[in-house]
């Protein structure tokens, strides 16, 4: 007979992710048919110095995992894992440029690092560790192959609706772990499952979960709150409210980052437009800004149909204390080129900046579709999520197939 299941997680990830671009056609494709496909440089908030008892290493790693190459550097250079700095993970199916920091006295120790697959570029002393966060943002050169034969001109259509109005800043089903199991461990946690549990998801597979992992139990309250900013940002479009400020929205100074609760929507609509501040949604936790009046309203609501209580969060403790997340961003410096290989095959080459915390395959979904009749998943990538997770979070399992984008 089965083994018992501890606990019923009563909800999955959101999918398919809604579209703000839903009414026009997608250019349709194929993501990740080959590793050169996506690449990621990170931009960082600031450059080393020159001088200090850190080393930042500029690093090219090609179809590595984040966290292997975290454990990669740390025994090469004879260190401990906690001693490597990275701002954030990057993506496994790919080709990533970023810093890393190590302790400067392991610096005789640097030859030991470059493989295969994984190459020092540049190695430059800094004054302090690299920091979770500690990053500017994210470079992306992005290849869809076999897109429609009109894929420029769709692509173009709708990347001009987003740059006016914002993209939605979802999480992408990576953060939620393979078949939603990084999410059903964080509905667990708010249940008092501690150390090895099994959990049910609503399609009947059985996740055993090692709940004793700290890092395990760190990216599923990360997940948890983001599934919970995920619903609330789609209700939100659901109901025409994407780009309209409610009475007791928290918004945000995007050049500060400072939150305040409106009490005068009209005003802050106007400054919206001018984008002068941001609004944002919830990721719930003890610390949280609260909104009031609708805002709060809409927001609980939200949580209540996935079964949750703020109470439940603060059992998460320092898991989740609580934060804002703007539901819209802008990425720039955005260029689409069409091309053919040589087997004829057409392709669209992406290029773009987005803001650290965002998600590249959430853009992508947005531009990829819908075309009728086809597959309409969102499952794009296949890696650890491009939001800067805690330093010792872990990276999801690839699939080694490309992904197809509708």
């Amino acid at each position: 007979m089965a083994d018992a299941v501890d606990h019923f997680c009563p909800f999955a990830p959101l999918h398919p992710l809604p579209r703000l671009t839903a009414d026009l056609p997608g250019c349709g494709g194929r993501l990740r048919v080959e590793l050169i496909d996506f690449q990621v440089e990170e931009i960082p908030l600031y450059l080393p110095s020159g001088q200090g008892d850190h080393l930042y290493l500029w690093i090219e790693k090609v179809d590595v995992a984040a966290e292997s190459l975290r454990r990669h550097v740390a025994r090469a250079m004879g260190v401990s894992n906690r001693d490597i700095g990275m701002a954030g993970l990057k993506d496994r199916r790919a080709v990533t440029r970023q810093w890393l920091s190590v302790p400067r006295s392991a610096e005789d120790r640097l030859g030991r690092v470059d493989t295969d697959r994984i190459r020092v570029l540049e190695a430059i002393p800094h004054r302090n560790k690299l920091r979770t966060g500690h990053l500017a943002g994210n470079r992306f050169v992005l290849r869809l192959r076999d897109v429609v034969p009109d894929a420029r001109a769709r692509a173009e259509a709708k990347i001009a609706v987003l740059q006016a109005n914002g993209v939605p800043n979802f999480f992408g089903s990576q953060r939620m772990g393979h078949g939603g199991s990084t999410l059903a461990a964080g509905w667990a946690l708010t249940q008092g499952a501690q150390q090895m549990t099994r959990v049910q998801t609503p399609d009947g597979t059985t996740h055993v979960l090692h709940l004793g992992d700290r890092s395990l139990r760190r990216l599923a309250a990360s997940a948890l709150q983001g599934e919970v900013f995920n619903r609330t940002l789609a209700e939100r479009m659901a109901r025409g409210w994407f780009n309209r400020v409610l009475p007791g929205d928290v918004c945000q100074k995007p050049d500060t980052g400072g939150t305040f609760t409106t009490d005068d929507p009209a005003r802050e609509q106007a400054r919206l437009e001018r984008r002068e501040v941001v609004i944002t949604a919830p990721m719930w936790g003890p610390k949280m800004i609260r909104p009031n009046s609708e805002a709060a309203e809409l927001e609980h609501n939200v949580l209540a149909a996935m079964g949750l209580t703020e109470a439940q969060f603060a059992v998460l403790g320092s898991l989740a204390e609580g934060t804002r997340r703007p539901i819209a961003i802008h990425p720039s410096e955005v260029t689409v080129a069409d091309e053919v290989d040589e087997q004829g095959v057409p392709s669209l080459v992406l290029s773009f900046i987005l803001p650290a915390g965002s998600f590249a395959t959430v853009f992508v979904h947005e531009i990829a579709g819908p075309i009728p009749g086809e597959w309409t998943g969102d499952d794009l990538d296949d890696g650890p999520s491009l939001e800067n997770q805690p330093d010792d979070a872990t990276d999801s399992v690839p699939s080694s197939e490309s992904q197809p984008c509708d």
